[in-house]
């Protein structure tokens, strides 16, 4: 039986302008970096660029600007993300519901001041809101990190009119990468899942 073969590394950097990218570029195919492994991206007003960088190397133009690491291992969309969220909520605002029912209804503990006549309601009603908030605070807090939010670094360059360059390799090769963007202006070189 063939081992399962080993989760891909996104090797990802910002660079300042053309002529970093060329530079990043070469340094990735000299370290064995396939062209086909290579992914640029760019603002809309850079995209010309981009292509013309992309038709050069033979690289792909796929990255979003705004979201350079979608797709990596480990990180989550902004779907993901506010799934999450949204289930955090949904769970947190029935068990307060539930809370604030039952608080209401059997205890004289008198945490909100209101009449007997509407104290089942109202506590209901605040718990209802506390477990909402508080669900989706955890449901956001435990959820994978967003790629947005791992590249936020790259996306900010990348709005300051640079390119996003991503190679997608195997564990093995990716220090290389990494060292090679680093020496040929990569900025926030980073690798995901990190090497930790």
């Amino acid at each position: 039986m063939q081992a399962p073969s080993p989760a891909p590394v996104f090797v990802a950097c910002a660079v300042a302008d053309e002529d970093a990218a060329k530079n990043a570029i070469q340094a990735l195919l000299a370290a064995g970096v396939a062209p086909a492994d290579i992914s640029i991206g760019a603002p809309r007003q850079a995209n010309d660029a981009a292509d013309a960088l992309a038709a050069e190397f033979g690289i792909r133009h796929d990255i979003e600007a705004d979201d350079p690491l979608a797709g990596a291992p480990g990180l989550a969309s902004a779907e993901v993300g506010s799934a999450s969220i949204n289930r955090g909520a949904l769970i947190g605002a029935f068990a307060g519901a539930a809370l604030g029912l039952a608080l209401g209804a059997f205890t004289r503990l008198d945490i909100i001041p209101v009449g007997p006549t509407y104290r089942v309601l109202v506590y209901a009603l605040v718990f209802f809101i506390v477990g909402a908030l508080a669900g989706a605070t955890l449901g956001g807090a435990l959820a994978p990190q967003r790629s947005t939010h791992a590249a936020f670094r790259i996306v900010d360059e990348i709005e300051h009119h640079g390119f996003a360059l991503v190679a997608h390799l195997d564990g093995a090769s990716a220090p290389a990468a990494s060292e090679a963007l680093n020496a040929h202006g990569g900025l926030h070189v980073m690798s995901v899942p990190s090497g930790d």
